[in-house]
């Protein structure tokens, strides 16, 4: 027997990106959009193995932030890798690794980098945009882009070559920019959403300093983090 999934207070908006002083940005992030390619986007339901869900926004409070044991392994073991913090760009060599990148998913593959970055203006819409380089032996085998508030951080995307998956690249950079975020003494550092669902996004759940807002009533709450073993379990 099929079970079926009614949503009430439905909330699908999207907004034409446009520049943003770095204050706007911290108050619609907080308010549950994120950036999308050429769009703002807030939504509290989506689909994950053809079940209807909700989505759940995630942030994290920089100053109740602490390494984990694995998450300091996965820095130590990548001291190997050159890192370049440089204005965002778009170019050839970060739309072939994106298409090594999505070839991970089996649902909701996008066939454009632009899908999720603008295109055009990485570094100035809507606010100052940058990213993490990854090399290795002069290789680009991963690449962040985050944007810049007054007192938060949005880590927009991340695209990695799954030749090295092993390394945990895209967790890799997801620590460097909040750390860098900490360093900055910044408040929030928002990356994403997971589903009230076990799904692929639960990796976001892994991380201390945890907050979820709910939709209902636009707060925002601590959230325990769930130790990776325990979501990596959950999607087999």
């Amino acid at each position: 027997m099929s079970s079926t999934t009614i949503l009430e207070n439905v909330i699908d908006e999207r907004a034409d990106m446009v520049q943003l002083t770095p204050e706007t940005l911290d108050r619609i992030l907080a308010e549950g959009w994120r950036l999308l390619g050429k769009r703002f986007v807030r939504h509290n339901f989506s689909t994950w193995r053809m079940q209807l869900c909700r989505t759940i926004p995630l942030r994290i409070r920089l100053a109740d932030f602490e390494l984990s044991r694995s998450q300091r392994k996965i820095l130590r073991q990548n001291e190997d890798l050159l890192v370049i913090s440089a204005p965002a760009k778009f170019d050839s060599d970060r739309e072939r690794l994106f298409d090594l990148h999505r070839n991970r998913f089996h649902e909701k593959q996008s066939t454009t980098l632009a899908s999720f970055i603008h295109p055009d203006y990485p570094h100035l819409m809507p606010t100052e945009g940058r990213e993490l380089a990854v090399q290795l032996d002069g290789k680009l085998i991963a690449c962040s882009f985050f944007h810049l508030g007054k007192k938060t951080v949005s880590g927009t995307y991340c695209v990695f070559n799954p030749d090295y998956e092993r390394r945990s690249l895209g967790t890799l950079t997801m620590l460097l920019e909040i750390l860098m975020a900490k360093e900055m003494g910044l408040d929030y550092y928002y990356h994403g959403y997971t589903h009230d669902i076990p799904s692929q996004f639960d990796y976001k759940l892994s991380l201390s300093g945890l907050e979820y807002m709910n939709w209902e009533t636009g707060k925002w709450s601590h959230r325990e983090r769930l130790p990776v073993r325990n979501w990596k379990e959950m999607l087999k």
